[in-house]
């Protein structure tokens, strides 16, 4: 069973509708691309949770946003959610936590993400993401599991 879930339907014209569940709490939002990329920043977020490095991903909603972090202390990762009116990281509130092995909590990421990449979405709906070296590293998520 997996710790939580997080799910997109297609972006339009920079705006990518999501969802997250985890905790008993489901928590929707849109996300622009404006003026981060958050997809590329929740790949870049990965790699670093995977070399048990603490990540942050933005998921600005003008003004509004989300932070994603990723916090890993093994052999856990807490994921949370915060929500920050304008965005104003002084002014976070917890909206979700969960704590899962890091492996799990990686690999809800991983497939997340490589989902994104199959859907090959283009401009003006969404801005291209480098999705350079997230196979193999799946493949190492996947053996530690």
């Amino acid at each position: 069973m997996q710790p939580f879930a997080i799910s997109f339907e297609h972006p339009r014209h920079g705006w990518l509708p999501l969802r997250v569940e985890g905790a008993g709490r489901v928590i929707e939002f849109t996300a622009s691309d404006v003026p981060n990329d958050p997809v590329a920043e929740l790949c870049d977020a990965l790699f670093l949770a995977a070399r048990g490095e603490s990540a942050t991903v933005w998921w600005n909603l003008e003004p509004d946003g989300y932070y994603l972090h990723l916090e890993p202390l093994a052999p856990n990762t807490t994921l949370r959610l915060t929500f920050a009116p304008h965005s104003a990281r002084a002014k976070e509130e917890e909206v979700l936590s969960v704590t899962a092995p890091t492996n799990r909590v990686l690999l809800v990421l991983w497939r997340f993400l490589r989902r994104f990449e199959s859907a090959a979405f283009t401009e003006p709906h969404w801005p291209p993401v480098n999705f350079k070296g997230l196979e193999a590293l799946g493949q190492r998520i996947k053996a530690e599991a």
